[in-house]
């Protein structure tokens, strides 16, 4: 989806077929994928589906496997049940028997609790942790529970989350390379780094004040800690008139990463 192409060919059918479904940004110049309040039927939310499915009277294989997961990870981390959630196919009742199980942990601290617990119930062999990729083996939020894989993501709690109107400026790409002093809130999506000791590769001047790397490419979150060197290439973004700027991974515009430097 956040390939340039990509966008272009995806933005092109809903331009044509669902344009309600589309909203153009002048700040970015561009089309984005939004939904007005008022074609909003209905809101699935990860914590409610896991409730349905505790409720549930009967449950197919997948339904309980996915059941059996949460409750073996909430005893063992000591995380509440009521900070668990389901959400993808699982929670749309869409699901077949090849799908994912895709788990939510609602907040900062309960969901580096779950990961450190599913380190644990690895060498426990109670379950198996991802190692085919670098990302899998960073982030460790990939695995198989009893044959079948599963992933762990992190959704804020309301108190976590900030809304704020800010006016942006596109200043064009770079390639940078910085130095994380904050991941905290690098696990969820968006995906924010604080970031310093920016050094610009190519592209524009500006990036050299970048305070923020910000991802909307789900791999890359969770993917660095504090201290370590990245090499990032993204769109640069002047937030209001100067208070501070990042660099966006995923802005669509062209091909964007995020690489860790040994140096």
């Amino acid at each position: 989806m956040f390939s340039p192409s990509v966008y272009k060919v995806v933005s092109g059918v809903f331009k044509k077929y669902f344009p309600d479904y589309l909203f153009f940004d002048k700040n970015l110049n561009k089309y984005i994928f939004s939904i007005s309040h008022d074609l909003i039927i209905d809101v699935i939310k990860p914590n409610e589906a896991l409730k349905n499915l505790l409720n549930k009277k009967e449950l197919d294989p997948l339904e309980n496997k996915a059941v059996n997961l949460i409750l073996l990870l909430s005893e063992y981390s000591g995380v509440s049940l009521n900070y668990f959630g389901i959400h993808g196919s699982i929670s749309l009742g869409m699901h077949g028997d090849k799908s994912d199980m895709d788990v939510s942990v609602y907040g900062a601290k309960n969901y580096r609790i779950v990961l450190e617990t599913l380190r644990d119930l690895d060498k426990r062999g109670k379950l198996t942790l991802s190692r085919e990729s670098l990302a899998d083996r960073i982030k460790g939020n990939v695995g198989w529970y009893q044959g079948t894989r599963f992933v762990l993501n992190a959704i804020r709690l309301d108190e976590e989350i900030k809304c704020k109107e800010e006016n942006l400026e596109l200043l064009g790409d770079a390639i940078i390379k910085c130095r994380v002093i904050d991941d905290y809130e690098s696990i969820f999506r968006p995906a924010i780094y604080g970031v310093s000791d920016c050094r610009v590769i190519s592209g524009s001047s500006f990036a050299a004040n970048v305070s923020y790397v910000v991802s909307m490419i789900g791999i890359y979150r969770g993917f660095a800690r504090k201290g370590d060197n990245l090499i990032v290439k993204g769109m640069i973004e002047n937030v209001n008139e100067g208070e501070y700027y990042r660099i966006v991974v995923g802005s669509g515009f062209s091909e964007e990463f995020i690489s860790i430097s040994p140096i």
